[in-house]
């Protein structure tokens, strides 16, 4: 078994939000993407929510010596992260204040491999029979449509909602959409709040049926390539090819990199 580990911080970030787990002995692998706050919230080293987030997740992920279940192990990093910001004092009650990361994990066994996730960190797999799928969903895209709908629904039902021309300001319809997390029309994602544990997106597949992984955050989504043909391709032809592509992508269409977390699998 081949495990490669890529990483690479967004100039745009003065420290990466991203978290890359690696628990060799338990061969328990994972990526998280800490979404960048809303707030100006630091702690007394500097970090933000959604580095606390994602490196919280990186630590427990990485400090346990035994994995009952993913969707578990999920459940008591997402109970820990509640408790930090309960220490720092962040008020539970205001979604687009709490720190947030989704995640992408497999735990690997001799006979099986499990996965587990939340938000838009996916995995990818291809199976000896040459087939490949995206084991999970992303469930943060389209999040700002679905909550552009809300919103009319909302207004139709007679609740109090702000005009929509306000949500013409970026920071405003992120807020708005932050309120979505972890609701039925809205997103999964790590922030604390008990209702993610129910939308943990998880599986197992037969160890003996996969031939190779791809776990990544979505800095390294591909435009207008299917997340299938990116995992080909990576497979295929390395990391560092598909990042030059994508590099060469952000360039020529004045997209804004985000960290690039990924996790590459040759078993």
């Amino acid at each position: 078994m081949k495990v490669q580990l890529f990483q690479q911080t967004s100039p745009l970030k003065q420290e990466c939000e991203d978290a890359l787990i690696c628990n060799e002995a338990l061969k328990l692998y994972g990526v998280c993407d800490g979404a960048t706050p809303l707030i100006e919230f630091q702690d007394e080293n500097g970090h933000n929510g959604a580095y606390l987030a994602s490196h919280l997740f990186r630590q427990h992920f990485e400090s346990i010596s035994n994995v009952y279940s993913l969707q578990t192990e999920v459940a008591i990093a997402n109970q820990l992260l509640q408790e930090k910001m309960q220490l720092y004092h962040i008020d539970m009650a205001k979604k687009d204040q709490l720190w947030c990361t989704c995640i992408a994990a497999i735990h690997i066994t001799d006979k099986t491999i499990e996965y587990a996730q939340l938000g838009d960190c996916m995995i990818v797999a291809k199976f000896v029979d040459g087939s490949v799928k995206v084991l999970t969903e992303d469930t943060v895209k389209g999040i700002s449509k679905r909550a552009k709908q809300q919103r009319e629904e909302d207004r139709k039902k007679g609740l109090s909602v702000p005009n929509e021309a306000i949500f013409t300001d970026k920071k405003e319809q992120l807020r708005y959409n932050r309120y979505m997390a972890n609701t039925l029309n809205g997103y999964s994602v790590a922030n604390g709040m008990n209702e993610a544990i129910s939308l943990i997106q998880q599986g197992e597949l037969l160890r003996q049926e996969i031939a190779n992984l791809f776990i990544c955050s979505d800095g390294l989504f591909h435009l207008e390539w299917p997340l299938e043909i990116s995992a080909q391709f990576v497979w295929e032809h390395g990391i560092k090819k598909y990042l030059k592509i994508i590099e060469e992508l952000e360039a020529k269409q004045l997209i804004h990199p985000d960290d690039k977390t990924a996790i590459i699998i040759h078993l």
